[in-house]
């Protein structure tokens, strides 16, 4: 198969509101795999709040991005090279990944290191493909790390949501009983994921379920009320999962050590047995947890609900990002060509 040596991809040309900072460019370089890198014509991308968090700069403190850059980490697509050193992947092969730090989805063609990759779920199309990796592996680290198994109580806060709805199935999947808190016009579709019990955010406190009620509640959404409330329901030695801050918006120096303060004056008033665990969620993607998620998609426990799908264009991928950014997204956006 022969390549082009430039490629049209959607590129950030700096921090900045979205319209005003990406723009189409066909003179992107379609670059060789190097030796443990697979080379992935992109058929579908996802989208997911970090893309606009930094996209817009509020996350630089963390993370800078070197310009220009080809956004979305979400994508599936079809093998066409691989790197001398990969073994695991052929040339036609459907897969999919987290391409973490590199991004690319918005690119028609991308190198990802095969320690990220897996093949996309039998009997799935790509667009379903794309809208798994970042999320489902998150949800998937949050109930390892809550230790979910059969039996467990399980609150899950932002259950329509990306890894929300992820999270439900999963815990369900595991034999879990799942409440699901969301708002009122998702509720039905959070009890169509497995939820054994369904609340709406904004008439029902969680603490009305009372205390010693729960043994896990994983937050999606953020913000120190939910610490909160979690208290007054788990049981002693229950875990507390969030993926999300207490603050949202740009990571400053000042944030960043109200941050690292919170974390440990939570995780201190959680010592010892009995104490309520706060337990802080960062993604490291990777192959192995990916596979682990696609059984579950194979096995028909797990799907990724599509909310809505935009043409892989520069408006599209502008769309995709502003409908992400307004917040009341039920299950995934994305992308195809």
């Amino acid at each position: 198969m022969t390549l082009p040596r430039t490629q049209q991809a959607i590129v950030q040309s700096r921090y900045g509101a979205v319209r005003d900072v990406l723009a189409l460019s066909g003179e992107v370089p379609v670059r060789a795999p190097e030796p443990q890198e697979v080379q992935v014509h992109v058929q579908a991308a996802s989208v997911n709040p970090i893309d606009w968090q930094l996209i817009e700069g509020n996350r630089r403190l963390i993370t800078r991005r070197r310009f220009p850059f080809t956004p979305l980490f979400d994508l599936a697509g079809v093998v066409t090279a691989v790197g001398d050193q990969v073994t695991s992947f052929r040339v036609g092969d459907r897969v999919h990944a987290d391409n973490e730090i590199d991004g690319g989805g918005a690119a028609e063609y991308v190198n990802v290191h095969q320690g990220l990759l897996a093949l996309t779920p039998a009997g799935i199309g790509f667009a379903e493909s794309a809208a798994i990796p970042l999320a489902a592996q998150t949800a998937l680290t949050c109930l390892d790390r809550g230790q979910v198994v059969a039996g467990t109580r399980v609150a899950v806060i932002g259950a329509a949501g990306g890894v929300g709805h992820f999270a439900v199935q999963m815990a369900s999947a595991a034999g879990a009983f799942v409440v699901g808190i969301a708002s009122a016009r998702n509720l039905e579709f959070v009890r169509s994921l497995g939820a054994d019990e369904v609340i709406d955010r904004n008439e029902t406190d969680l603490s009305s379920f009372g205390a010693d009620s729960f043994d896990v509640v994983v937050d999606c959404v953020g913000g120190r009320e939910q610490w909160v409330r979690a208290q007054r329901v788990l049981r002693p030695g229950g875990r507390f999962v969030t993926i999300a801050r207490d603050e949202d918006g740009v990571v400053t120096l000042a944030s960043a050590a109200r941050l690292l303060s919170t974390i440990t004056a939570r995780r201190l008033r959680g010592a010892g047995p009995r104490g309520t665990k706060y337990v802080l969620v960062f993604l490291k993607a990777s192959g192995l947890l990916l596979r682990r998620v696609n059984e579950l998609v194979e096995a028909g426990q797990v799907r990724a609900h599509l909310a809505r799908s935009f043409p892989l264009t520069l408006e599209g991928v502008t769309g995709a990002i502003e409908e992400s950014r307004a917040g009341r997204t039920t299950g995934k956006l994305v992308l195809q060509r």
